[in-house]
């Protein structure tokens, strides 16, 4: 009995634990973690000094929290991120980088020396029996230059992961947003299939009462059959998303899996103040790109690394020095005696100074060449970024205009041509073309949203905005 009542209790804090559910999900991402919440429209806007609207929360995005066990972006992203065998690997050196920059501020391991002197021939005798402790003492700030050097290439490296973590980030929203792309197209087959199928009805009904001809019925079920034939193509390339998606994540994604898209605000995407910009908006995004981007950073921290080794090998021109501490029995005389040692390097020598120029040269030019690769990646940001944002303006037209524009006309234009069929007055044909433009304005208004999230996704990488630090 009791044994019954352990385990029920025990089951009941598994079901309703909220570790377990969607709101301790939602707890666990506000823990400091690699991953933070995916940026979106409102960040960018963020960036923006007169859009005021962005005050608002987006409550679509955050209410697809708690609804269901689904999975959403930001679930899709932690796994990817998290779960990712390169950046754990990443981590590991990371972590092992700690503790070799401090080892390097220690002192080389002292010598001990025993010595016997003056050993007789007949081995009865020694003359004197010497013991020796040394110490090396590099010159003052070498070993505080070679352990700033670990750490320039230990924030190097997280900078390296940084990137790497933002570039599967924005590969999951890319593909995230065909997925949407895709589920919206095989909606759209399922409403033209309706549609198609009413065409045919009507169709069979003229050529029943002598009204219509045999060769409309066929061209609907040809109509029919491609419809067919796309939703086939649209299921297996949805697959393909899965696919990818699973390669990502590392969680197994398929026909069974529910994926929420509650997050892409079609409203907000449509509004005329979200994402409206100028000039000095656009260059406040790119000062924002190279304040932030990861990659820049690397090259950055690449150039301390460089200087640092400008420095160390400028020192090394400096002597380190020895002491050596001697204790000297002496058998045959009255006292022990000490010995006291001071050596010096000296590479200042004439035969061995001059590769401490070079060295000093070749780290000198390996900086200039770090420069010079960080202001070429400046002048790709600032092209990547204004490439975008023009992209991004252009495609929000084109959304505009075939959500306000081309879709309700091409609807209405085959509404009339539906009753102009159905009542005698005009002809399939006529009805057949208005349907296939009403298609496809509603296809190019997905195919531009979705182009369109995609160029968000992009400058969310280029202004170095999907990982937050």
């Amino acid at each position: 009995m009791f044994n019954n009542l352990k385990f029920i209790l025990i089951l009941s804090l598994f079901i309703y634990s909220p570790l377990y559910g969607q709101s301790g999900f939602d707890n666990y991402l506000k823990k400091d973690s690699l991953y933070r919440y995916n940026s979106i429209l409102g960040d960018l806007d963020s960036l923006f000094i007169h859009n005021n609207s962005i005050n608002d929360p987006d409550t679509a995005f955050y209410n697809s929290f708690g609804k269901s066990e689904v999975f959403t972006l930001s679930q899709l992203l932690f796994a990817a991120v998290n779960n990712n065998p390169d950046l754990i690997t990443i981590q590991t050196k990371l972590d092992a980088l700690n503790p070799s920059a401090h080892s390097k501020t220690y002192l080389p391991d002292p010598m001990l020396e025993f010595e016997l002197d003056d050993i007789m021939s007949d081995f009865k005798k020694v003359g004197m029996i010497n013991i020796y402790i040394s110490q090396m003492l590099p010159f003052p700030g070498k070993l505080a230059l070679e352990k700033q050097s670990v750490l320039n290439s230990k924030s190097m490296m997280e900078e390296e992961k940084l990137a790497m973590a933002s570039e599967i980030m924005k590969s999951i929203k890319i593909n995230y947003y065909e997925l949407y792309l895709l589920n919206n197209k095989l909606s759209l087959n399922f409403e033209n299939s309706l549609l198609i199928k009413t065409f045919i009805t009507a169709s069979e009904a003229q050529y029943m009462v002598g009204k219509g001809m045999q060769q409309e019925i066929f061209k609907s079920q040809i109509e029919l059959s491609r419809l067919e034939n796309e939703k086939y193509i649209l299921l297996q390339q949805r697959k393909n998303i899965f696919s990818e998606l699973s390669k990502l994540t590392k969680i197994i994604i398929d026909d069974n899996t529910r994926i929420s898209f509650n997050d892409i605000d079609t409203n907000y995407l449509l509004d005329n103040y979200s994402f409206n910009y100028d000039i000095t908006d656009k260059q406040k995004i790119t000062n924002y790109a190279l304040n932030h981007r990861p990659d820049l950073k690397v090259i950055e921290y690449k150039i301390n690394m460089n200087k640092t080794d400008v420095e160390i090998s400028k020192l090394e021109r400096y002597p380190d020095f020895n002491v050596k501490v001697g204790y000297k029995i002496l058998p045959f005389e009255e006292n022990n005696a000490f010995s006291v040692m001071l050596g010096i390097t000296l590479p200042f020598a004439p035969w061995s100074s001059g590769k401490y120029e070079y060295n000093i040269l070749k780290n000198e030019i390996t900086v200039k060449s770090s420069i010079d690769e960080l202001d070429s990646k400046k002048n790709e940001i600032k092209n990547e970024v204004n490439t975008i944002i023009n992209n991004m303006a252009s495609l929000k037209e084109t959304m505009k205009f075939y959500y306000n524009v081309q879709i309700p006309q091409t609807e209405n234009t085959m509404k009339s041509s539906q009753y102009s069929y159905e009542t005698g007055i005009g002809s399939f044909l006529d009805l057949l073309d208005s349907y296939r433009m009403f298609q496809e304005s509603k296809n190019m208004f997905y195919e531009s949203l979705v182009m369109y999230l995609k160029m968000t996704a992009e400058l969310e990488k280029a202004a170095g905005l999907s990982i937050k630090n």
